[in-house]
């Protein structure tokens, strides 16, 4: 069968009917199997979908993947000892032997090529797939997934980003032109919940508010048809719906988790935050950032500050993913390591040409690294991957068609920017 008539078989009748009536002969049907290629793919994408929910866990600052997941010893490299894993062949930082343990769930993608060396213009571009510009604010990739995926209304939210401590290093978090709806919530500490969730004079006193809040919007809203009061009224809504959910209150609750489970963990900023993913995750939340609570900028001390990183990082991270796999979860849950660019050979300085990130379950066939850099790591010598075909990846995994735009006041925008390769040779 040719590729046309594969496009033909995908098209439905109708679609075909219409496009016959209107002439659609000639040059003009290129143009209809442009439509038809389109609705085809997103079909594909829909079909396969693996993922319900996703975890990202992002290192901000930069972590170096000579000293991670690509070591390049040799004069002023990493010094560390490269260990083996359980994945043959595969080898990372003796600082990661929790890591190492889940390897065989674990793809590296050691190829990523990207832009920008500079700390928040990478943020946003990593969580956007977007370069920063003027008048236009993208939305977070999960806030995208959410945009196009059915939410449950289950009292919780859909996005929640966990953030511990004080500096901002959120760029790219927010719904961009998105609805509100899609914006993450942002917690500094999983173990204290939602803050405030209960007010002083009791859930009913505010509820009485709302009500006369509620008959004030909508007598507008009959008469404007404002999108901005409809987001209004929906955002107050689940507001009231998370005071009055005790099922929703008990997603945030880790003290709920057995000791051992606790244990595995650890009880560290990082650690807490990454079972507090798992447990949202469980609850029914689509969409999770964790960024690791300290900043992995090592300017001038990648030997000592990258191992005391790794170590922080080691141990939940390799928790999540063995509890998510004993758990059932990780067949149906896409976990991404990532930063917003890595670092040189001897980790001392951003470099965003070559690094690396890691992707595991909702289908990843684990065990084996995609990409490969040079010796000193400073080159992708095999399938660079670029921004774009990560987010896509991302996207299309949710069962997001990647290659849709939406129009934003009159001009059409993109959900990936420019013509996007995801990762398919991650599920083959």
């Amino acid at each position: 069968m040719t590729a046309l008539s594969r496009l033909l078989d995908s098209a439905t009748r109708r679609d075909f009917l219409r496009l016959a009536a209107f002439g659609a002969t000639g040059a003009s049907v290129s143009g209809w199997l442009d439509i038809v290629a389109q609705r085809a793919y997103a079909q594909e994408v829909a079909t396969r979908a693996r993922a319900k929910a996703c975890i990202v866990l992002f290192m901000s600052g930069g972590p170096a993947h000579t000293f991670t997941f690509d070591l390049k010893g040799g004069d002023r490299g990493c010094p560390y000892e490269p260990i083996n894993t359980t994945a043959p062949g595969i080898q990372i930082s003796e600082h990661l032997p929790k890591v190492a343990e889940q390897m065989h769930h674990l793809a590296l993608v050691r190829g990523m090529s990207t832009e920008i060396a500079d700390h928040e213009p990478a943020h946003y571009l990593m969580r956007t797939g977007f370069r920063q510009e003027a008048g236009l604010t993208h939305p977070h990739f999960g806030a995208t997934a959410l945009s196009q995926l059915i939410r449950e209304d289950n009292g919780l939210p859909n996005f929640v980003l966990l953030k511990p401590g004080s500096g901002d290093a959120s760029r790219g978090c927010t719904a961009g032109f998105l609805p509100p709806n899609c914006r993450p919530m942002i917690l500094q500490d999983i173990a204290r919940g939602i803050a405030n969730l209960q007010p002083p004079g009791g859930t009913q006193a505010v509820r009485n508010r709302f009500g006369l809040l509620e008959n004030a919007d909508e007598t507008f809203l009959n008469e404007y048809q404002d999108e901005a009061i409809r987001a209004h009224l929906a955002g107050y809504r689940s507001a009231l719906q998370l005071m009055d959910l005790r099922a929703a209150q008990e997603a945030f609750r880790i003290d709920k988790e057995p000791l051992h489970v606790r244990a595995a963990y650890g009880d560290t900023p990082f650690g807490r935050q990454c079972l507090g993913a798992r447990r949202l995750i469980e609850h029914g939340v689509r969409f999770v950032e964790v960024m690791h609570p300290q900043y992995w900028d090592t300017h001038g001390g990648a030997v000592n500050g990258q191992r005391n990183l790794s170590q922080t990082l080691d141990r939940p991270m390799g928790a999540l993913i063995e509890d998510l796999h004993q758990r059932g979860l990780l067949d149906e849950t896409l976990v991404v390591w990532m930063g917003e660019f890595g670092r040189t050979y001897d980790g001392n300085d951003h470099y965003a040409r070559a690094w690396t990130t890691a992707f595991a379950g909702a289908g990843v066939r684990g065990g084996r690294a995609i990409g490969r850099t040079d010796n000193r790591g400073m080159t992708v010598t095999d399938r660079p991957v670029r921004v774009p075909d990560f987010v896509a990846t991302i996207l299309k995994t949710l069962g997001v068609n990647h290659t849709r735009r939406t129009n934003v006041r009159g001009r059409p925008v993109g959900f990936v920017d420019g013509d996007a390769r995801p990762l398919d040779e991650l599920f083959a």
